[in-house]
C-alpha cells in the first residue's frame, strides 16, 4: 500500500488546518508502557478476542471458539495459539508474521504490527493481557514487560498523534497492512533526556532508524543512529547536543529510541522531542 501516516492522519483530521510537520514527541513516565505490538481482527465475526499470558502464550478466539487460521509452532490442526517461548515464534517479528498468516496452511483474519520495538526483540516477555475484543477499530495493544526485559528496556517509536495505540495508522479500514506507513516522511530528533534505576551493570541510549516492510512475511532494515552511555543509576542525563544539530532519521523510515540496561532496571523515565516532516 502506498498510503503513509501523513495521508491517513490527514484523512482523519479533514476539519483541521493542514500542517507541514507532525509532532512525534514521546514521554515515558513509568515501566511497562511500551506498545510492543498492535492486533486487530478484520474478519466478519462479531466477536474475536486476543489474550496474552506472560512468558507463555498468546491465545486467539473467534465467536468464543479457538481460532483455526494460524498457530505457532504448527502442530496438526491450527488452533490460534502462539507459544512465545518456542524458537519458531520467540521474537516480535515471528509473532506478527504468524498473526498475519505467514505459516504453513495459515489464512488469517487478524492483523498485527510492531510499534515500540524491533522484529528481533524477544516476544517471551510480553505482558499479560486479559482477554480483549480485537474487533475494536483501534486494535489491542500488547505491552512489553520492560522491567523484566531490561535488554530491550523502555522503547518509544516516534510516531504522530495516537498512532502508538491506534492500528488505523498502520492498517487500512479494509484490513490491508500498509507496507511502509513512513514512506514520504523523515523524523528529526531535537531533544532526549532520561533516567533509569539499576542495581549493577550499564545503561545505554540507542536510537535506531528502521525501514519496515509490513507484509505477511515481514522484514525490516535497522540502522543505529546514536549510541551513548546513560547516566549513573537514578541520575537524569540530557543529550543537549540535539537542540543545536538535530538527529535525523533516514528518509521513509521510523525512528525508535531505547534505554536498555545490562542488568535489572526500574523507574525508567524517557523524554524525546521531535517532529516528522515530509521528505524534501
Amino acid at each position: 500500500m502506498k498510503k503513509t501516516l501523513f495521508a491517513l492522519l490527514a484523512a482523519l483530521t479533514l476539519a483541521l488546518p493542514v500542517i507541514a510537520d507532525y509532532p512525534v514527541t514521546q514521554y515515558v513516565y513509568a515501566d511497562d508502557v511500551s506498545t510492543a505490538i498492535l492486533v486487530r481482527y478484520v474478519g466478519t465475526a462479531t466477536s474475536a478476542t486476543v489474550a496474552s499470558a506472560s512468558t507463555a502464550t498468546m491465545t486467539f478466539q473467534v465467536s468464543a471458539g479457538a481460532y483455526t487460521g494460524f498457530e505457532c509452532p504448527v502442530s496438526g490442526a491450527l488452533g490460534g495459539i502462539i507459544d512465545v517461548t518456542n524458537a519458531a515464534c520467540n521474537t516480535l517479528g515471528e509473532v506478527v508474521d504468524t498473526i498475519n498468516g505467514n505459516c504453513t496452511g495459515c489464512s488469517s483474519d487478524f492483523r498485527a504490527v510492531i510499534v515500540d520495538g524491533l522484529r528481533s526483540d524477544t516476544s517471551a516477555l510480553l505482558l499479560t493481557v486479559s482477554t480483549a475484543q480485537a474487533t475494536r477499530a483501534d486494535g489491542v495493544p500488547i505491552p512489553q514487560d520492560t522491567s523484566a526485559n531490561f535488554a530491550v528496556g523502555e522503547t518509544r517509536a516516534l510516531v504522530p498523534g495516537n498512532c502508538r495505540t491506534n492500528i488505523a495508522c498502520w492498517v487500512t479500514p479494509a484490513g490491508k497492512i500498509i507496507e511502509n506507513p513512513f514512506g514520504g516522511t523523515q523524523t528529526f530528533v531535537r531533544w532526549i533526556e532520561g533516567v533509569t534505576t539499576y542495581g549493577s551493570g550499564t545503561s545505554d541510549l540507542n536510537v535506531y532508524s528502521v525501514k519496515p516492510s509490513n507484509k505477511p512475511a515481514g522484514s525490516e532494515t535497522v540502522t543505529t543512529l546514536w549510541n551513548e552511555a546513560m547516566g549513573a543509576s537514578t541520575v537524569n542525563k540530557q543529550f543537549t547536543q540535539f537542540q543545536y544539530v538535530p538527529l535525523i532519521g533516514k528518509p521513509h523510515e521510523k525512528v525508535v529510541v531505547r534505554i536498555s540496561n545490562s542488568a535489572a532496571q526500574a523507574s525508567v523515565r524517557l523524554l524525546v522531542d521531535g517532529v516528522q516532516k515530509p521528505v524534501q
